[in-house]
């Protein structure tokens, strides 16, 4: 089974948690307004409901982000490049595979493969993820 989406949203990193204490104990969360919730919640429409795989997962993950108001010209080309600033490859994954968890498998520790392509737009484009998961195969023969 090979699953493709392309989430039309500005790929968001997941954040740290933030922690506080109310009467003498710790407690971890996340603020309601960060826009990784967002990111999260189109993942998930994207995706849609089905039956989660129980087999080993696959996932390929391309993150296309916004182009910078000083890489914008009117008159010359503005092709495609590398992203190399933040957030990172990690935290862009995280965030895919939190808002995927349960849906797309049961438990992310079934996920045997990643790769993570960041991408600024070209001039044409605009902000999005596309994601490809696949089940693999249970044997590895290119050992």
């Amino acid at each position: 089974m090979q699953r493709e989406l392309i989430v039309l949203h500005e790929p968001v990193g997941q954040p740290r948690h933030r922690v506080s204490t109310i009467n003498g104990m710790a407690r971890m969360y996340l603020p309601s307004r960060h826009p990784v919730h967002a990111f999260k919640q189109a993942l998930r429409l994207a995706f849609g409901q089905r039956r989660p795989s129980q087999l080993p997962i696959g996932i390929v993950v391309k993150a296309w982000f916004p182009r910078p108001k000083a890489k914008t010209w009117k008159r010359r080309p503005m092709p495609a490049y590398r992203h190399t600033s933040k957030p990172d490859c990690d935290n862009v994954l995280k965030a895919v595979l939190d808002a995927l968890n349960g849906l797309a498998w049961v438990d992310d520790a079934q996920i045997c493969s990643a790769l993570v392509q960041k991408y600024v737009c070209d001039g044409e484009s605009s902000p999005r993820c596309e994601i490809v998961i696949r089940e693999v195969e249970q044997e590895v023969n290119d050992v």
